[in-house]
């Protein structure tokens, strides 16, 4: 769903390097923050998946409706898990708040997919509002 570029382009390099590199907080540790990607992305899909809007493919991997562009509000949500999962010594008031919308938004998404999928389009029938309902075939053998 997400990739550590989207990490990057929300929170900076600087602030992914810091929560990334254990040792000197100045390098990206690619592992460390793909962990954190995997961490929240299996978060958000066990909400999404309860919504029906994601599957696992053929690698266990978790895809959206069918390989359907990820509309920015689930990145968005997704990224502000992953950096929350990246805290590992406390969190600011920040990166808890956003993390608590997070799931919040998430919890109203399970309650109602369309907030993501967008209403059900409507019947392209053009038969109108007139239901045809054949008489029924008289039996031979009535009593």
């Amino acid at each position: 769903m997400i990739t550590l570029q989207d990490l990057i382009k929300r929170f900076g390099e600087s602030e992914i390097a810091k929560l990334t590199d254990r040792e000197a907080y100045q390098v990206i540790d690619e592992s460390v923050a793909q962990t954190a990607i995997e961490d929240a992305e299996g978060e958000v899909a066990g909400y999404l998946r309860a919504a029906g809007l994601v599957t696992k493919d053929a690698l266990g991997r978790v895809v959206y409706r069918n390989g359907a562009e990820i509309p920015d509000d689930l990145v968005r949500h997704t990224c502000n898990i992953a950096r929350y999962n990246l805290y590992d010594n406390g969190v600011t008031e920040t990166v808890e708040k956003r993390y608590d919308d997070a799931i919040k938004w998430l919890d109203k998404v399970k309650k109602d997919p369309t907030m993501l999928t967008g209403p059900a389009a409507p019947s392209t029938s053009t038969s109108g509002s007139i239901a045809v309902i054949p008489n029924p075939v008289p039996s031979l053998y009535q009593d």
